[in-house]
């Protein structure tokens, strides 16, 4: 079984075609055998600002965002976006919610597409963008203070 593989990946030439074969996940053959890979994901947290007239369920607000994504990238590049909401409060209209690097400029589009939810008219901002949560927590801190000194808030 396994020479046949190794003979379909070489194309019979003796020569491994493995490294454009594979999929990405599996490492070139190395000593005969493949090896697995594990990819390394980075994810990016955004702070997102939500405006409306009306609070909405967690659920209902994710359901939203992957009904966005999924109306511009179709469901392969919804999928590709990994987006989940880590935190979500609805009175104070505060979200951070998680993606993948590579599809953070889909994520974003996304959202400036999310118009309305139900009936209601929303609008979606995002804050700040961060690769850890404790450093998104920072520019969150930093940025509330020049806003209350500046007048804002």
């Amino acid at each position: 079984m396994f020479q046949l593989f190794r003979s379909l990946l070489s194309g019979g030439t003796g020569r491994s075609l493995a490294r454009g074969l594979l999929p990405r996940e599996f490492g070139l053959l190395e000593g005969g055998r493949i090896v697995k890979v594990k990819i390394r994901r980075n994810p990016r947290y955004l702070a997102l600002k939500i405006e409306s007239d009306k609070t909405f369920e967690r659920k209902i607000f994710l359901n939203n965002v992957w009904r966005s994504l999924t109306k511009l990238y179709g469901e392969y590049g919804a999928s590709k976006a990994g987006v989940a909401l880590v935190e979500y409060e609805p009175e104070k209209g505060f979200a951070v919610l998680r993606c993948e690097n590579e599809a953070l400029t889909m994520v974003r589009a996304a959202l400036a597409t999310l118009t309305s939810i139900g009936e209601k008219r929303v609008a979606v901002h995002v804050l700040a963008i961060s690769g850890t949560l404790r450093a998104l927590r920072k520019k969150l801190s930093r940025g509330a203070e020049g806003l209350s000194e500046s007048g804002g808030f």
